[in-house]
């Protein structure tokens, strides 16, 4: 009976191993000790919904936009110093410091997409450019190489650039589907969710034509983007993946992170995380990759998730720090090696529907926070 044993064994270690060779690895390694923690949260209250928050490593500014102004709080301190108003349905902020100019997405009248230009040292709002056809304004990068900063116009399909010397509309990139988060190479790129295609885009900044286009699977409705751009590696936050065993895929989510190899769209990797990821970040400093998550997986905290790049296709994990419910969006200071992520410590139930049987608990606003984790 011992020689049919051995014969079943090695024929299903030969089977694992094949599969290694073309499925990319899942990671779902148990926390290690860490003490990366919860640093401070920070109070700031006020009006408005929110979604992107930036922080400026060099002038220790946070910026944050609530959906019509954006709060500017001094990073060192945790203070509030300065509120730039009158930014309609403002989503996120990218800073030319070397042109002493910050630029923020805004739609005004809804869709219709409107790009703000403020004074960094004033926090005025300078002027206001409106591209011709654009549809909702989202998410904004701000690439160095080319010293343009890109606008997300995600119902239009497209991205906006303005020339951050001038101040101007510079031209526009056509892009596959419906752009969400971006993230620039360093060497004249940008690689951009297409959220509704499964894929990813790189373009050119300078010529603005699309290069590369490459399918992110496992990873459904790709969100946040980070890079490693020394070893060419994208870090997605995923929101999720229908699982094709149930008879109502779209209920049923896997949430991931996955790392794509930039120079040919291979997924190396793939990491379970929390529900709602809507951020990542890389910190070359550490060789650590952030995701923030709205939900742990009890409906009542957020969750950021950190693992360690052990080599540039495989990962471990170091942490799940726990934090307030929804904060999901993140900014990193490369020179502090902390990350920042906002929502509000308050969120009220909300009764279930037929159309909404599981409804987000209500964000109380006046309870609105800066999070601030670090070691």
């Amino acid at each position: 009976m011992a020689r049919p044993q051995v014969a079943t064994a090695f024929t299903w270690v030969w089977v694992l191993a094949a599969g290694l060779l073309v499925i990319p690895v899942v990671f779902q390694a148990a926390p290690q000790p860490s003490d990366y923690r919860v640093i401070r949260n920070i109070p700031l209250g006020g009006e408005g919904n929110w979604d992107y928050v930036t922080v400026d490593a060099e002038a220790k500014r946070v910026y944050i936009p609530r959906y019509g102004h954006i709060q500017v709080v001094d990073e060192v301190t945790g203070k509030l110093v300065g509120d730039i108003a009158s930014v309609p349905d403002s989503k996120g902020v990218a800073v030319a410091p070397e042109f002493n100019r910050g630029f923020v997405t805004g739609n005004d009248p809804e869709p219709s997409a409107r790009i703000y230009l403020f004074d960094l040292k004033t926090l005025q709002v300078t002027s206001t450019l409106a591209p011709p056809g654009a549809k909702h304004s989202d998410s904004i990068t701000y690439d160095p190489v080319s010293k343009r900063a890109f606008i997300n116009t995600a119902l239009s399909n497209n991205a906006q650039a303005v020339d951050a010397a001038t101040g101007k509309l510079a031209g526009t990139v056509t892009l596959p589907g419906r752009p969400e988060q971006a993230v620039p190479d360093g060497k004249g790129s940008i690689f951009v969710n297409i959220v509704d295609k499964g894929e990813v885009a790189e373009y050119d900044t300078r010529t603005f034509m699309v290069k590369n286009t490459w399918p992110s699977d496992p990873c459904l409705r790709g969100s946040g983007i980070a890079m490693d751009r020394a070893h060419r590696r994208l870090f997605i936050s995923c929101q999720g993946q229908a699982d094709p065993q149930r008879d109502d895929p779209a209920t049923v989510r896997k949430n991931l992170m996955v790392v794509m190899n930039a120079d040919n769209g291979k997924v190396v990797a793939s990491i379970h995380i929390g529900i709602g990821a809507d951020g990542a970040a890389f910190d070359p400093g550490t060789g650590d990759v952030f995701t923030t998550c709205r939900d742990s997986g009890d409906g009542k905290h957020g969750a950021t998730y950190i693992f360690h790049q052990d080599s540039p296709d495989r990962y471990s994990k170091v942490a799940e720090v726990q934090t307030i419910y929804g904060a999901r969006t993140i900014t990193l200071d490369p020179k502090t090696h902390h990350i920042f992520s906002i929502a509000t410590e308050q969120n009220d139930p909300l009764p279930a529907t037929a159309d909404n049987p599981h409804p987000r608990p209500k964000p109380v606003r006046s309870t609105f926070e800066l999070v601030e984790i670090g070691r």
